[in-house]
């Protein structure tokens, strides 16, 4: 598990994880004061989703009218998020995007992970830990914001700015349009085709 948590570390610098960063990017800003929550949500439904994945118990890499509608569930739940305030909104999106981001991303495949997708179809309950320490190395810093704005609480105020919130469900926003109208299956690919691990 260590390792897989290093590799998940290591990943953070390579462009075909900057499919599933932007997600968590964007509900960590847009967390408000439930930031913790939001990031926890967020990390919980990811690992969920890509061991399901990685066991083959999930369904394809979305695509055509699937995508657009993703985008549209997307847009609905940030702006949902955005005008309600509340932690259940806050909740259902950092679900949504954990799931989203997982979904449409392509991993590069490091000998931790490797392990993890050669045996996940064979022995999937075998590989929760490694992909579970995989997931908390590659979302590492979304965590580590978490936990500074619960521990030092005055600097979490500065992440309550309304600049932030915004720049978060833009962000949130973006990832959305892209897609409604399918270019993040390309940005996706194009990441994973400029990436060397």
């Amino acid at each position: 598990m260590i390792n897989a948590l290093l590799e998940g570390v290591e990943s953070l610098r390579l462009p075909c994880s900057w499919v599933l960063l932007m997600p968590a990017a964007a509900i960590t800003l847009f967390g408000r004061r439930r930031t913790a929550l939001v990031v926890s949500v967020f990390v919980a439904v990811a690992t969920t989703i890509a061991w399901v994945r990685f066991a083959g118990w999930w369904f394809e890499t979305p695509s055509g009218a699937i995508q657009i509608a993703l985008g549209v569930v997307i847009m609905t739940t940030a702006a949902l998020a955005w005008k309600f305030d509340r932690g259940a909104t806050d909740v259902l999106a950092a679900a949504v995007a954990g799931v989203i981001a997982v979904w449409a991303w392509i991993p590069c495949v490091g000998p931790e992970l490797a392990e993890i997708l050669n045996n996940s179809r064979r022995e999937p309950f075998a590989q929760i830990g490694g992909t579970i320490g995989f997931f908390l190395g590659l979302l590492l810093p979304f965590i580590l914001v978490a936990a500074i704005g619960v521990l030092f609480p005055n600097l979490s105020e500065k992440l309550q700015h309304r600049g932030v919130v915004t720049g978060g469900a833009l962000l949130f926003g973006i990832v959305g349009l892209l897609f409604a109208t399918t270019l993040y299956d390309d940005l996706a690919s194009a990441l994973f085709r400029i990436s060397e691990f």
